[in-house]
């Protein structure tokens, strides 16, 4: 973190550079977590305790320099790991999130999906499925920055729509303010884009090739196994439809499968679009849905 003698202990006491792969550990520290933590080091990877005493709150703005992954344990503590999982999503949406439960139900694990988790292991988790999950993460983690160049790469945006126009002027209100975007013409397109471009956002329309089209994108990368390493990217849903998808399909029982990060209706509101774009990315405060 920022300052890990206050909120946190960190495993190495080896200078840091911009490079440095970072692990944050919240959890126990149990003999089997302890070992699991040591490990890493072996790995060239520095890893910090999240102190007992550090609120949810206060961890997002404290997390090292990226590349950073978080892990989360739930078996010890569940209501403090889950405020946890809800503040890092909410502040930090581009770090990626490892949660580790016991026996989580079909539901907990569609939640814990839904809310943009990278990854969810079982209890126990074993150092070589810590390896090749944190493996995953730092990979993605990489692809989104296309250099090693210390400069801050822009953010990227995808915009999946079929109203040529629209995307045009998003587009261009998007790039005025600093943005590199892309855009999709289709739900299929959209997915094509996603691995391709490996944006930090997305910016998705529901009726395009068929009425479902934007619903269908959304249940693909929050949920499939082909899209498991952009399960993290949120989300922004934006529609001429008057309702969301949880009001809209309130009886349906797999609505959240459908549902995004954020749900908004056109014409936008421009400054209240914008901030949730940057809300998202974590460069602001999070904007009330």
């Amino acid at each position: 973190m920022a300052n890990p003698q206050d909120s946190t202990t960190a495993g190495s006491g080896h200078a840091q550079h911009p490079l440095t792969r970072h692990v944050v550990i919240a959890a126990h520290r149990t003999p089997a977590w302890t070992e699991l933590a040591h490990g890493l080091l072996a790995d060239g990877i520095e890893y910090a305790w999240i102190a007992p005493g550090t609120t949810p709150e206060e961890i997002p703005s404290q997390l090292p320099p990226p590349p950073t992954v978080v892990i989360v344990d739930l078996t010890s503590d569940a209501s403090r790991g889950l405020a946890i999982v809800t503040e890092c999503r909410q502040s930090a949406p581009a770090v990626p999130l490892v949660v580790v439960a016991a026996n989580p139900s079909i539901d907990f694990t569609r939640r814990m999906r839904l809310a943009g988790v990278f990854y969810l292991a079982l209890d126990p988790v074993t150092a070589d499925e810590v390896r090749t999950i944190l493996g995953n993460a730092f990979d993605c983690l990489a692809r989104a920055r296309p250099g090693t160049s210390t400069c801050r790469a822009k953010r990227r945006i995808l915009i999946v729509d079929d109203d040529a126009d629209y995307v045009a002027s998003l587009t261009a209100l998007l790039e005025s303010r600093g943005y590199s975007v892309a855009s999709a013409r289709s739900g299929k397109e959209g997915l094509e884009k996603v691995r391709a471009e490996t944006p930090d956002l997305i910016v998705l329309d529901v009726m395009m090739e068929y009425d479902s089209s934007g619903y269908e994108v959304n249940q693909a990368v929050k949920f499939t196994a082909s899209f498991e390493g952009f399960r993290h990217v949120p989300i922004i849903m934006v529609s001429s439809i008057p309702l969301d998808p949880p009001t809209r399909f309130q009886m349906a029982g797999d609505v959240d499968m459908i549902t995004p990060n954020r749900y908004m209706t056109k014409p936008i509101d421009i400054p209240r679009f914008l901030a949730t774009v940057r809300a998202l990315l974590g460069e602001s405060e999070p904007v009330p849905a």
